[in-house]
């Protein structure tokens, strides 16, 4: 009658493994949470958005795992070379992930970041355009 919405069935919904798997989680969530521990949520999605954009790249590996220890050109992430990417990732980064998996995105050209306050970053800045700032990173296409 009017403004009544019948919905007839129950409403499935995919299944975790379905959408990605367990391996990409464990590693997505295990860089967000070393390269991102402290920082708020959306910088935490903001990181794992990165490393989802390289995977989409021709210019990069095509997996979460070979993106994050990439040698190409140095290393791409610390944490990958000092080890602090085998730490247990935090509650928030492990839903950073998942989010960033299920195909949420703060900005699909995001490809570098840095912590200006710990890094130079003098080859981003000369040579990729600055998108945005997050927390203490700042982020380039």
């Amino acid at each position: 009658v009017g403004n009544e919405i019948c919905i007839w069935g129950v409403p499935t919904f995919p299944e975790a493994d379905d959408v990605y798997s367990y391996e990409d989680l464990y590693w997505l969530s295990r860089i967000i949470s070393a390269e991102a521990r402290g920082e708020p949520f959306v910088g935490q999605l903001a990181v794992g958005t990165v490393v989802i954009n390289r995977t989409r790249s021709d210019y990069y590996p095509d997996t979460i795992y070979k993106v994050i220890f990439d040698k190409v050109g140095g290393t791409q992430f610390t944490p990958a070379s000092t080890g602090s990417v085998y730490r247990e990732p935090t509650e928030s980064s492990v839903i950073a992930a998942k989010l960033c998996l299920e195909g949420f995105s703060l900005d699909d050209g995001i490809l570098f970041f840095f912590n200006s306050s710990i890094a130079a970053g003098s080859w981003i800045t000369a040579n990729r355009e600055y998108t945005m700032t997050v927390g203490r990173h700042d982020f380039y296409s």
